[in-house]
């Protein structure tokens, strides 16, 4: 009898707290939920989700569940780009961390009830890809056949969200179930990337790889670009979808239906 009741008692304690742990019970300070008619809703919304990328930068607590937003980690990131032009790359890249996110400042954020569609333009100062690589391709007149190690920062990144939303009302509360999330680059300050062993020993070969990459680096950068913006695409449906499951919407929105 002792046995069962002790085994009882296990079961509702684990019951209770995997209940407590569907979602975040409580407000943190950090966030405000903001007034749809106030005329001051655009800068609270920026403020919060600013605060959300840095406060829970390693995570949310109480949960495991959404992970790591600066470094973000990615499996693999692949992409092809087969043109007749003086750069073309077919790139497989392994174990991405994409880091940064910590130094992003939220310009702007608007939300549209009507449509569901959070709106945001966000400053990044540096962001550092790291990977795992292999790559075939041209640029100019260097073939490339190469693996290896690599990274390519960018900086003084301007870079636009759209969120497309649905509410969903629980119990618990209302949450927002995230259903796409489109990311665009629009400004970039400079570009570098370093891709280790691209020629083997060859050290003069990959010093003058290299230098034609940097010297023409914003090239080089729009051949990345769409894969650049899948990657945050993903990362980001991921992450928010994950994070507005768990957290309450009416503690970024206080009328959020």
């Amino acid at each position: 009898k002792i046995f069962n009741f002790l085994s009882l008692l296990v079961v509702s304690i684990l019951i209770a707290l995997t209940t407590a742990s569907n979602y975040l019970a409580e407000k943190p300070s950090f966030l405000t939920p903001c007034v749809l008619e106030d005329p001051q809703f655009s800068k609270c919304l920026a403020s919060n989700l600013q605060n959300m990328f840095v406060q829970w930068k390693d995570g949310i607590p109480g949960t495991n569940t959404v992970g790591s937003l600066d470094p973000f980690f990615l499996k693999r990131v692949k992409f092809a780009q087969n043109t007749n032009s003086a750069i073309s790359i077919n790139a497989d890249m392994q174990n991405v961390y994409v880091k940064g996110a910590r130094l992003l400042t939220v310009k702007e954020a608007n939300y549209n009830p009507s449509k569901y569609v959070a709106r945001v333009l966000a400053f990044v100062s540096k962001l550092r890809f790291e990977f795992d690589y292999k790559v075939k391709g041209h640029v100019l007149a260097l073939n490339l056949n190469g693996h290896g190690k690599g990274h390519f920062e960018a900086d003084n990144v301007v870079i636009s969200m759209d969120m497309a939303v649905k509410p969903l009302s629980t119990p618990e509360g209302t949450f927002a179930d995230v259903q796409r999330v489109k990311i665009a680059l629009r400004e970039i300050g400079n570009f570098h990337i370093n891709l280790s062993n691209l020629f083997g020993d060859n050290a003069e070969l990959n010093n003058a790889a290299h230098t034609i990459f940097n010297e023409n680096w914003r090239e080089f950068y729009e051949v990345l670009k769409p894969a650049i913006e899948q990657t945050f695409e993903t990362v980001l449906l991921d992450r928010t979808k994950k994070i507005f499951a768990y957290v309450p919407a009416t503690y970024f929105i206080h009328n959020f239906h």
